[in-house]
């Protein structure tokens, strides 16, 4: 079994945002952290990758907002599920950015 695969499956990603983890993962990115808790916001969950995202970035997408976060306090950038409370989150690239 894929270990990216297993590490996300049991969460309650779904719709347009899982595809673009998916279609993420198919490009090589890899899950670094998985996050469940009350920031930023109450009953967030957050997936982390481990590199910046590899696929071409979308926009218009119906309660999916894009973000260039661009903060190395945080991560480069994000999309957000405005409706479930779920972040798909991507890091900076090199080697002082590397999670893992």
């Amino acid at each position: 079994m894929n270990s990216n695969k297993f590490q996300y499956e049991n969460t309650r990603i779904a719709g347009k945002l899982k595809e673009i983890l998916e279609k993420e993962l198919a490009a090589g990115n890899k899950i670094g952290d998985i996050y469940e808790g009350d920031w930023p916001e109450k009953g967030a969950l957050m997936i982390f990758l481990s590199k910046p995202f590899k696929t071409p970035i979308q926009h218009n997408i119906p309660n999916i907002r894009y973000n260039l976060t661009n903060d190395p306090h945080y991560w480069k950038a994000e999309y957000t599920d405005i409706i479930n409370n779920i972040y798909l989150c991507c890091s900076f690239d090199g080697p002082n950015f590397d999670p893992l």
